[in-house]
């Protein structure tokens, strides 16, 4: 008996029983199903959850015709750039701003009463995925310490503040972390100690040229990431990492230092730590030697290494226990890459597994479909054959495993097919590199770079959805070039790179960007001018339409 001679209704029951991903396998095998989805709200809405690479929320009281409105809303804004509203903030240019989490933060200097202190000024970021709220909430707090770093749990209320410690005569340089509540600024109920500190490896007062920045701080459940690093120019560098459980305030007691270094939280039991190891090196704490290099706003920059491929490094994180350097998988990249001047993961800020969207969330983007993306700079005079100067290695994040007791490497050669090499355009710098679920966002300078008036730039969208390529050909079908006039003018174009496909969707002039920020929802902007900072948040998506 075929499965196709069964009643309509019976069908029903059968496809209602699917979970969204095979569902839209199903559908895809025959156009007869399809048809029926059509005619069926609860059903076409899970496809097109699917087809879109996105999640159904925890809880809504709206119903799958309310939601489905919202969601395509959603994904043909950011396929076209085309945006809900815009939100913008103009502020005297604070010494930090940036976004956490659903959050848009800044931070200054300021004077009350002859006394200095610190401002941080934290507001909510507009969605269109829950229902809409009276209103955003805002809150301002000032702090007797300067504000280094920022990173905000909202599922947790655990606001994170990171300062620097310079000792007055000899003594260690120490790094701190807050742990507080956000709504309070008070120290956080789950936090056993107020603060965590964390002596680098540096003494006393730094010579002329050297600096000593937070590079990141991560949250992720009860794991805070930390890294710290020490520059000097046209001198050596080297970055420390130290993972903490805020709940206790005890690190994981190893640290992992290189040159250049960057790092990930995957999970609460799994570590990602990208570094370019010397050729001697045969241990797993990503030591190097000294190395020319210089430092942007965006990263660290470094010439000449005559050093190994970059190396990814997963490290197992057993239950809060010291860290087993014999719990380690590691992935090289190609051997050709040996001279490299930037290396960097790419923060991507959607949610990741086993991370409960907030309630009342009609959908997110699956946390299993999230993109690593590892963004990797060459020197101009030692490019590969066949490489641009910048390249974005894109692969699923649900490639990294934790390992198993024992070590064990990978060649380039073994897991190359995991992953997706980006050649970007040599036409112009980019910069910015954001990632949302499977989105790269960055935008790209054009003009001179010293001429404020003339300077301009693109914002781009890079969108590795599997099925991107098909949303973008069903918003119009009969076309083979796609250009849109609504708020921007945006062009969106398909690539194909072995045997899948992307879409690249870009403004075709933007004026004067100095940074950009991405969420799931939104696009934040920010153009630094005479000492003001404009900021533009522009949200994707639309609010659910009335039962």
């Amino acid at each position: 008996m075929s499965l196709f001679s069964l009643s309509r209704e019976l069908l029903l029951i059968i496809l209602e029983e699917l979970d969204p991903i095979s569902l839209l396998h199903f559908c895809k095998s025959s156009r007869y199903i399809h048809g029926i989805l059509a005619n069926c709200s609860m059903l076409l809405y899970r496809y097109e959850l699917a087809l879109s690479g996105m999640k159904d929320g925890i809880s809504s009281h709206d119903s799958p015709r309310a939601r489905l409105d919202p969601l395509l809303r959603h994904r043909n804004g950011w396929l076209t750039l085309n945006w809900t509203s815009e939100d913008r903030l103009r502020i005297p240019t604070p010494t930090i701003v940036g976004v956490s989490g659903r959050f848009l933060y800044h931070a200054s200097e300021s004077s009350y009463h002859g006394l200095f202190q610190w401002s941080l000024h934290i507001y909510e970021l507009r969605s269109y995925r829950a229902p809409p709220v009276d209103k955003l909430q805002y809150c301002k707090f000032n702090l007797p310490f300067e504000i280094r770093k920022v990173a905000i749990d909202a599922v947790q209320n655990l606001l994170v503040l990171a300062e620097l410690h310079f000792p007055s005569q000899d003594g260690p340089i120490t790094a701190s972390l807050h742990f507080l509540d956000m709504w309070t600024c008070q120290q956080h109920p789950q936090a056993q100690n107020l603060r965590f500190q964390f002596q680098t490896d540096w003494w006393g007062t730094l010579p002329p040229g050297h600096r000593i920045s937070i590079e990141r701080v991560q949250i992720y459940g009860i794991m805070v990431g930390l890294s710290v690093r020490l520059g000097v120019e046209e001198g050596e560098g080297t970055t420390e990492l130290v993972l903490v459980n805020w709940h206790t305030g005890i690190d994981q007691q190893q640290r992992f230092t290189g040159d250049l270094l960057s790092f990930d939280i995957l999970s609460e039991s799994c570590l990602m730590v990208l570094t370019h190891p010397d050729e001697d090196e045969d241990d797993d704490s990503g030591e190097s030697a000294a190395s020319t290099w210089e430092r942007s706003s965006d990263g660290l920059y470094l010439h000449e290494r005559g050093k190994r491929s970059p190396q990814i490094t997963i490290h197992h994180i057993p239950d809060g226990r010291r860290l087993r350097s014999a719990q380690v998988i590691s992935y090289d990249l190609p051997e050709l890459w040996k001279a490299i001047s930037f290396l960097q993961i790419c923060p991507n800020t959607s949610l990741k597994p086993n991370v409960a969207p907030p309630t009342g969330t009609f959908f997110h983007s699956d946390p299993t479909q999230r993109a690593t993306v590892i963004l990797v700079e060459f020197p101009s005079h030692s490019i590969p054959a066949s490489c641009s100067k910048k390249v974005a290695l894109v692969m699923k994040e649900s490639l990294f495993q934790p390992p198993s007791l024992g070590d064990r490497t990978l060649s380039w050669e073994e897991w190359q097919d995991c992953c997706t090499v980006i050649h970007l355009p040599d036409d112009s710098e980019a910069h910015a590199f954001k990632v949302v679920g499977r989105k790269l966002v960055f935008f790209q300078s054009i003009g001179e770079e010293n001429c404020v008036a003339d300077s301009q730039s693109r914002l781009q969208v890079l969108d590795f959805n599997d099925y991107a390529a098909e949303c973008l050909r069903s918003i119009t079908p009969r076309s083979s070039a796609w250009s849109w006039n609504e708020k921007w003018a945006t062009a969106s174009k398909i690539f194909k790179v072995g045997a899948s496909e992307y879409v690249r969707t870009s403004t075709t002039q933007v004026q004067s960007i100095t940074w950009v920020d991405a969420t799931e929802d939104a696009v934040i902007l920010y153009n630094e001018r005479e000492g003001q900072t404009v900021i533009r948040v522009l949200t994707f998506g639309d609010t659910p339409a009335c039962p």
